[in-house]
Order: C-alpha cells, then sequence, then structure tokens
C-alpha cells in the first residue's frame, strides 16, 4: 500500500472515531425514543445536555484514550503499556476536577475512573495496577491505533493489544472484542472496504485473543463468549437490522447478569452491533448516524463504528461538515503523518497529548461558564 492510500484511510479512521464519540456525547444513556423526541434522526454535532455540559465537537475520553494509545504505540511500539498508563495520568492531571470529568478526561465510567485513579497511586510502579475484571466495551473503543500503527503485522497488533489490554481488563471477552475491533480497522486499511472480509479468519483471530488473554483455568463459556457473539452475528448476514439488534441483544443478554441492549456497555452488545453497523450500512455517514440513534453507550458506539468504517473507506468519505465541527480538527494530523511514514521508535508529538486536554478542558469550562452568565 502506498503512503498516500495509508495517509488517508487512517485520518478517515482517526476523524470518523472522534466524530463518531463527538455526535453520540450528547444522547448517551438515552433510548431510541428519548433521542426521536428530541433530535428526530440526530445528525448534527449537539451541545451534551446538563448536568454534563460539553459543547458541540468536544470528543470525550473514548477519543482520548485512543489517542493516547496512539501516542503510546509511536513512543514505545513494542512496549507500550507502560506509556499508555502514564499518558492517562498525564491526561489526568492535565485539568481540575470539573463538572462531567474526572481530572482531564471527560465523560468516564466508573470502571475506568477506579484504573485511573489506582494509576495515580501506583505513581508508574505497575502499568496493570488498575486493570478491572469487566467485560466492558473500553479495550475495542480504543484500540484502533493498533492496526494504524502495524497494518501489515498481525503478530505485532496480537503483542500489542494483550499488553494495553492489561492496563484496563482482565477479561478475555473485553480483550476478544478489541482483537475484532483491531482486525477490522486492519483489513479496511488494506483493502479500503470491509465487503470481502474472511469471516473465518477475523473469528479466528479474535479466538486465539480471547485464548490468548484467558488465565488458568478461565477456559470455557466467559473465554470465548464474545467470539461465539461474532460468529453468530455474522452467520445472519445479510438480515433485516430489527431482526439483527434483537439477535445481538439475546446473544449478549445470555451471557449477562443483568439485562442489556444492543448498545450497552457490555462488549458482546455494543462492540457485536458496532462492527454489525459497520459492515451494513451503505455509507459512513449512515452508519454514523445509525449507531448514534441506538442511544445507549452512544458516543462508544459511534467511536467503533467511525474506526473500523472511516479505515475502509478513508478521508474522502468523512462529511466535511463534521470535520469542521471537531475542537480537534486537524489537532492529530503530526500523528497521522508519523504513522503514513513509519516513524522510527520514540517519536514525540509536537504538543502533547495532555497539554491538548487541558487546554480543551479549559476552554470548554471558559464555554459553559459564559453560557450561564
Amino acid at each position: 500500500m502506498d503512503t498516500t492510500t495509508l495517509r488517508s484511510r487512517i485520518t478517515g479512521s482517526l476523524d470518523a472515531l472522534l466524530i463518531g464519540d463527538a455526535l453520540g456525547c450528547p444522547v448517551e444513556m438515552k433510548t431510541p425514543a428519548e433521542i426521536r423526541a428530541r433530535y428526530g434522526t440526530l445528525r448534527t454535532l449537539e451541545d451534551t445536555p446538563r448536568p454534563w455540559w460539553r459543547p458541540a465537537g468536544l470528543h470525550s475520553d473514548d477519543s482520548q484514550q485512543a489517542v493516547a494509545l496512539c501516542d503510546a504505540l509511536l513512543e514505545s511500539p513494542d512496549d507500550p503499556a507502560p506509556v499508555f498508563a502514564r499518558l492517562l495520568v498525564e491526561i489526568y492531571q492535565a485539568y481540575e476536577k470539573g463538572p462531567g470529568q474526572h481530572g482531564g478526561h471527560r465523560g468516564t465510567g466508573k470502571n475506568f475512573r477506579v484504573t485511573v485513579d489506582t494509576l495515580v497511586a501506583a505513581a508508574g510502579a505497575d502499568p496493570f495496577a488498575g486493570a478491572q475484571p469487566t467485560a466492558g466495551n473500553g479495550v475495542a473503543m480504543l484500540a484502533a491505533p493498533i492496526a494504524w500503527r502495524f497494518p501489515t503485522e498481525p503478530a505485532r497488533r496480537g503483542r500489542a493489544l494483550l499488553a494495553v489490554a492489561r492496563v484496563k481488563t482482565t477479561d478475555p471477552r473485553a480483550v476478544g472484542a478489541a482483537a475484532a475491533v483491531v482486525e477490522a480497522v486492519a483489513h479496511g486499511l488494506a483493502h479500503g472496504s470491509l465487503r470481502d472480509i474472511d469471516h473465518g479468519r477475523w473469528i479466528d483471530a479474535t479466538a486465539a485473543a480471547e485464548r490468548a488473554a484467558g488465565t488458568a483455568g478461565a477456559e470455557g463459556s466467559a473465554t470465548h463468549a464474545f467470539s461465539r457473539a461474532l460468529t453468530a452475528m455474522l452467520a445472519r448476514l445479510p438480515c433485516p437490522r430489527a431482526e439483527m439488534l434483537e439477535a445481538i441483544e439475546a446473544v449478549a443478554g445470555a451471557t449477562s447478569d443483568r439485562p442489556v441492549g444492543p448498545s450497552a456497555g457490555y462488549a458482546l452488545g455494543s462492540v457485536v452491533t458496532a462492527l454489525y453497523l459497520a459492515l451494513d450500512a451503505p455509507t459512513l455517514e449512515r452508519a454514523l448516524i445509525d449507531a448514534v440513534n441506538l442511544g445507549d453507550d452512544a458516543d462508544t458506539v459511534g467511536a467503533m463504528v467511525g474506526a473500523v468504517r472511516g479505515a475502509a473507506d478513508g478521508a474522502g468519505a468523512v462529511p466535511k461538515r463534521w470535520r469542521e465541527g471537531l475542537w480537534a480538527k486537524g489537532a492529530f494530523n503530526d500523528r497521522v503523518e508519523a504513522l503514513a511514514s513509519g516513524a522510527a521508535e520514540g517519536w514525540r508529538p509536537a504538543e502533547s497529548l495532555a497539554a491538548s486536554e487541558g487546554r480543551w478542558s479549559r476552554m470548554a469550562e471558559r464555554a459553559r461558564l459564559a453560557g450561564e452568565g
């Protein structure tokens, strides 16, 4: 693949990840009915309503974590976990806790807050100290940079994923979900399409990640649950949308200790749904609109759909109105150039991620206070 093509596809994946995240923020934890009542069909970048107000186009911790991983892979491609953990702490310390914030992290969930708090307390001694026993989508949502860094090296992708996942989770289901996203992004980068992805190889790569993540005695239903859920979704294609979402919900619910919808934070719900939407929608724009209007964990589903479909469709498929509305528009172009050109180990951005995120958080806080004045 030539550098120009790779640059376009990484840019498409990054920009669409940021857009999907920002587009979904205002409707996170909302039901489809609530979204219809307020927006009809949400198609534009909107402010996130109070009490967690955030200005339109400003991404959440989903994108913050993905870019942190990108920076870690550029700095230390063969040992990214300690750098990734360090960057999470640096973002936390970049801004005091404010409305809807956990330090410099915006829109965080409970498990991630525990992870970061533990990493802060560990003071760099153990990058894996904060790992949680959760089968959420928190690794899958940030994993796309592994494919950006190693688009043609599946073995290095696998090693990087296992190392980075351990910073956040010990559950094989979460690791399998992230592997499925990484392999979909890698295929999109290589082929410029998702239509010809080999289902068998995709499932095998996912199952291999689950096995590698499993601990002694963990073999069983939990270890291979995600690869089975992915298999069930792919076996139904093509399928009417409503029927597919019902099936995803049923499979996810059978392995969860609580009711879960197709866009729930549980990996077997939202990650399978994101992959389905990325495969099924006729365009990137349609895929993102469909993703966020499902509500629930809308920003994360949007980010995953964007990362996967953007890699396949490239920068030219990203609607200009959305890209222009991003607070981070163009801010990470240096990362794309470094990835596309194969920058050497030790690469650092001109402005650190913590500095960028702290600056955006302070600007957002000023905008909030001005609106209340």
